[in-house]
């Protein structure tokens, strides 16, 4: 073998090792960046899966198929609402800073919100709606884009604490139980305790200033384009002086509209659930005790999801407390053989109607947008 021969094999050899090393960093840069992704699906799929082998799934089928259409129907209705009440109140957050948004153009970036929530735990994906909101108006800076949707999310815990401390001492009152459960009062406890301090945790720079910059460095990796990215990767400082500044805008009468509308939010979202249920033939409007009982479950629901933020949308641990939940709290023996079954189709069919058809309306917006800039630049690069 000649020396030339050596050589090129050996080139051969390295440039065949630089490939394989190139190929192993992109496996592990790929399995670096979707890894929380898979493990929300696994956990979503696995708990989902338990729930439904355990309440016997040719029962939930037969719940199903023969649930009452009209109101399945209603319960759809209940969702256009929830949205109509999403976006107004997030218009009314960006009110006060001088910006009127039309209610459509709201409408499509809660949308894409929606998209973003449906793919990551904890539903942080929803910064999604201020990414594109400061792309499509290029005069609002991303600082005030990322505080309106944490604002939005705050509220959103608002309503529901606020539920939870009216609702659920009524509820147990209304049940009537002789000895109350240690564990009803702690977590009633807990749970403001947590409120207060996400509220301190929220106006504070200290610790505001990491989650901000995990949850724009998580949302950027969503975006293969260079321009994309860098408007997401800011300065965390610059966000943060934004964000503490917007908070200056707001009176105490505005807060009290905002907060309303939060209230309003999660107890449609609970009569939504109550429509459910009587669907499946679980009797629910006949006693005061159990609407309360359903609003006070799914609001629990959700902040144990976000609480515990392992899973796609909080699926599977939302479902699981709901099913707990009303297991325990509905005490009308004659709906203990078919609460677990209601439960699940209740939890499925919410999922559905506020989640997933939702989120992929916001994925098709998303595409559209995308097809739209790309025209531009073409146009642009044209010209």
């Amino acid at each position: 073998m000649t020396v030339k021969n050596i050589q090129f094999e050996s080139e051969e050899i390295n440039e065949q090792l630089r490939d394989e090393s190139s190929e192993g960093s992109r496996v592990k840069f790929q399995v670096k960046k979707y890894w929380q992704f898979a493990l929300g699906i696994v956990v979503a799929l696995g708990l989902m899966t338990y729930l439904i082998l355990k309440s016997n799934p040719e029962q939930i089928w037969k719940s199903l198929v023969n649930a009452n259409i009209a109101l399945i129907f209603g319960a759809v209705g209940c969702t256009f609402l929830l949205f109509i009440i999403k976006t107004i109140r997030w218009q009314l957050v960006l009110k006060p800073h001088g910006y009127n948004i039309p209610f459509i153009q709201a409408l499509r970036f809660v949308l894409i919100g929606t998209f973003g929530s449906s793919i990551t735990p904890a539903k942080i994906g929803d910064v999604l709606r201020a990414v594109y909101l400061s792309k499509e108006r290029k005069e609002i800076k991303i600082g005030l884009s990322v505080f309106s949707v944490v604002f939005d999310r705050l509220l959103d815990l608002t309503g529901i604490f606020i539920i939870v401390g009216i609702t659920i001492p009524v509820a147990i009152m209304k049940l009537g139980f002789s000895e109350i459960a240690w564990w009803m009062p702690a977590g009633i406890g807990l749970g403001f305790l947590i409120f207060i301090i996400l509220i301190i945790a929220v106006f504070n720079g200290k610790i505001t200033k990491p989650v901000l910059n995990f949850i724009l460095k998580f949302i950027s990796k969503m975006f293969k384009k260079k321009n994309a990215k860098n408007k997401i990767e800011m300065t965390s400082q610059e966000i943060i002086t934004d964000f503490y500044e917007n908070q200056k805008n707001y009176r105490w009468w505005q807060y009290i509209i905002l907060a309303t509308l939060s209230v309003g939010f999660w107890v449609l979202l609970g009569l939504q659930g109550c429509i459910l249920l009587e669907a499946f033939r679980v009797e629910i409007f006949n006693s005061v005790q159990n609407p309360l009982i359903v609003i006070a479950v799914l609001c629990v629901a959700a902040i144990t999801a976000m609480v515990i933020p392992i899973s796609i949308s909080g699926i599977g641990i939302r479902d699981t407390v709901i099913m707990i939940l009303l297991g325990f709290l509905i005490v009308n023996n004659t709906l203990i053989p078919n609460i677990s079954v209601a439960s699940i189709n209740l939890s499925i069919l919410q999922t559905f109607f506020n989640v997933l058809i939702p989120g992929i309306v916001g994925g098709l917006l998303i595409i559209s947008l995308q097809r739209q800039s790309n025209g531009r630049e073409k146009i642009e690069k044209k010209s």
